[in-house]
């Protein structure tokens, strides 16, 4: 790591801690012992795991763990939540990469830390267990029915059946963003493939988190939306 960046790196980490309050301590891993080494590179393949994320060097650029499968020589930047590391950085998550600073300043410019909470312990796949596992946490007397079904409208990630013989279709999103009420559309198709009267579709959307515009229309579109909690939302008055 160049002395400007750890600098840099530095001046936010101090300027964060005095807006939010949190606390940062600096570990140079060549001090690590063998062991510590391998202890935190198995630590960085588990979030990589359950974030869902890259932490593993490819041709896009360097990350925390090379391709030889051993820490890389880059800066890297942990979260730790009660003693346990909970996110790296940098790391690619559908195929973009998040890096130190823009995620810093992100956390600086933020009015509380509660606002860039980015669900990191939590993807797509958890989710899915969860909701299928617990489809009551949707709606009540929802029954499961199956995941990744195909159309030719693309992949609906889960479908279920309401107590109303209703065939409710979700997409699963951490964050739903611009494209998500296309997608959710196109799973009309499903109606045509598995026979199935367009009246008795429903179109949902279960995700960590949505801005307020977009929540307003998909609501307009007829769409379904749960947050992480599985509580139904409406725009604000």
């Amino acid at each position: 790591m160049k002395d400007e960046d750890a600098g840099f790196y530095h001046t936010l980490l101090d300027a964060i801690k005095e807006k939010h309050g949190i606390g940062y301590g600096c570990v140079d891993i060549t001090t690590l012992n063998d062991a510590e080494k391998e202890q935190l590179v198995e630590d960085l393949r588990i979030i990589s795991r359950k974030n869902g994320i890259g932490v593993v060097s490819k041709g896009s650029g360097v990350l925390p763990i090379s391709r030889r499968k051993k820490l890389g020589k880059i800066c890297i930047l942990l979260k730790l939540e009660n003693g346990q590391v909970t996110n790296v950085y940098p790391h690619e998550i559908n195929k973009k990469r998040i890096d130190i600073a823009s995620h810093l300043k992100r956390a600086l410019k933020a009015s509380s830390m509660n606002e860039i909470m980015d669900h990191s312990s939590i993807s797509e796949q958890d989710i899915a267990r969860m909701i299928s596992t617990f489809p009551e946490l949707i709606e009540e007397g929802l029954e499961f029915v199956d995941t990744e079904v195909e159309t030719e409208g693309g992949k609906i990630d889960a479908v279920f059946k309401s107590m109303k013989d209703e065939h409710l279709l979700i997409e699963i999103e951490i964050e739903a963003r611009d494209n998500a009420i296309g997608q959710v559309q196109r799973f009309v198709t499903y109606s045509e493939k598995y026979n199935i009267p367009r009246e008795k579709i429903r179109l949902g959307i279960v995700c960590a988190r949505i801005a307020d515009s977009r929540l307003k229309a998909c609501i307009g579109a007829g769409i379904e939306v749960y947050v992480l909690g599985l509580e139904k939302k409406n725009p604000d008055a």
